[in-house]
């Protein structure tokens, strides 16, 4: 990540939860791991952005159970984050951050 300024990217890092409910027809909503969440039929999508690179995503799997995939992360630009996973675990793909507030991501769909 880039220094302080208009053109450094939001700050991602923590862990994240999909809120399916509150997402947009243009990005899908997430809240801090730590905030509680409703009742939810289906499993609920859980993202990690770790200080040193290392991204973890835990996806519901065809059992329901949460499949934990791990990467990596870098900051490329003001709002895009190129997600790796240099031991095959998974096909790279890019993010675009819509937003960032201490309570919210919003993550282009």
């Amino acid at each position: 990540m880039t220094g302080p300024g208009r053109d450094a990217p939001p700050d991602v890092t923590g862990s994240w939860v999909h809120a399916f409910e509150e997402d947009t027809p243009a990005g899908a909503v997430y809240r801090p791991a730590d905030r509680p969440f409703p009742p939810a039929r289906r499993p609920r999508r859980r993202i990690e952005f770790r200080p040193d690179g290392t991204y973890t995503e835990r996806r519901p799997a065809r059992d329901d159970r949460l499949n934990e995939v791990r990467g990596r992360w870098e900051a490329q630009g003001t709002d895009q984050i190129a997600v790796t996973f240099p031991d095959g675990g998974g096909s790279p793909f890019d993010l675009t951050v819509l937003s960032r507030t201490e309570d919210r991501l919003v993550l282009a769909r």
